[in-house]
């Protein structure tokens, strides 16, 4: 071959590799249960738990980039009809709207529960509110057929001169309580977050506030002690005459704490990406231990190995 031929051939490949076009993989569509870049939609309720969660995946998993939106409850519900949604952290189940779109898209759209939780009852810390039952919190937060046989809340307070506070419109804490009570028309004020009901609670023994559990349980943590410091939580009995008892791990994990709710992951990818691996990871053992730390309740208790040596 003369050095004609071998440069016309050295041309030609040249032309051949620029017509070749390659495209990097967009992580956002090229995911895999390990890496890649997803929008997860939380209710606000689960960001202590949440938070940590996805703290311990990036730090394992580097190429995993998780874009987590948090709003309340009633939000939520709506965003989560959108194509680039790959999972939901929530206490609701989907209701038909949402069921219909996935019927859509033809996702199976499998429901995760991860942990169960709880509804806690603040009041300030002179308050002389001792327990509730849930006859008498249904007397507190608005009119049902319960409440006329609801027994009087402990003197001197009574339910008029009580105030009901959330953390956030659109709480899934209200929805909860007005679904299971049977509420007809709630009488409760909103306030901007758990730290603004807080405070509020504190300063006034008037008022009541009714938060999710897991935004106040990690005694290690030190902002939730301070937020606990602030505030006495009720024991709440399921019924008068009752036995009334604080939500706590074990208190939610055996079902005997009345005000309580499981947090579900909703998967809406529709294939094996990021959004399985993540729930995958918070449903197995690793993602449970943590849920354990937060001082709530995994759905699977992670076992110890305990080794015994003989000397």
């Amino acid at each position: 071959m003369s050095v004609k031929q071998i440069a016309l051939l050295g041309v030609w490949g040249l032309m051949g590799f620029s017509g070749c076009q390659f495209t990097e993989p967009d992580p956002r569509t090229d995911d895999t249960p390990t890496s890649g870049h997803i929008l997860i939609l939380a209710d606000e309720d689960c960001r202590a738990v949440l938070d940590e969660e996805a703290l311990v995946f990036r730090n394992i998993y580097a190429d995993a980039i998780l874009d987590i939106r948090y709003m309340g409850e009633a939000e939520l519900l709506k965003a989560m009809m959108n194509d680039s949604v790959r999972c939901v952290v929530t206490s609701v189940d989907p209701g038909g709207a949402q069921q219909a779109y996935f019927d859509k898209r033809r996702i199976s759209a499998p429901i995760v529960p991860i942990y169960k939780a709880g509804i806690a009852v603040v009041v300030n810390r002179n308050s002389l509110l001792r327990r509730f039952d849930l006859l008498q919190i249904a007397a507190l937060l608005g009119k049902t057929n319960d409440a006329q046989t609801a027994s009087k809340i402990e003197q001197p307070a009574t339910s008029d001169s009580l105030t009901a506070l959330f953390a956030g419109a659109g709480s899934g804490v209200a929805r909860l309580l007005v679904d299971s009570l049977h509420i007809g028309t709630l009488r409760a004020r909103a306030l901007a977050d758990v730290n603004a009901v807080i405070a509020q609670v504190a300063r006034d023994p008037g008022a009541v506030g009714f938060l999710p559990f897991e935004a106040i349980s990690d005694l290690d943590d030190p902002a939730m002690l301070v937020l606990q410091e602030q505030v006495r939580i009720l024991p709440i009995a399921g019924a008068p005459g009752e036995v009334a008892v604080l939500p706590s791990q074990s208190s939610l994990a055996d079902d005997t704490y009345p005000l309580k709710r499981t947090v579900n992951m909703v998967l809406t990818e529709g294939k094996s990406g990021l959004g399985t691996g993540f729930v995958s990871f918070v449903a197995n053992h690793k993602g449970q231990r943590i849920i354990l730390k937060l001082g709530v309740a995994p759905i699977n208790v992670p076992p110890r190995d305990i080794q015994i040596v003989q000397e």
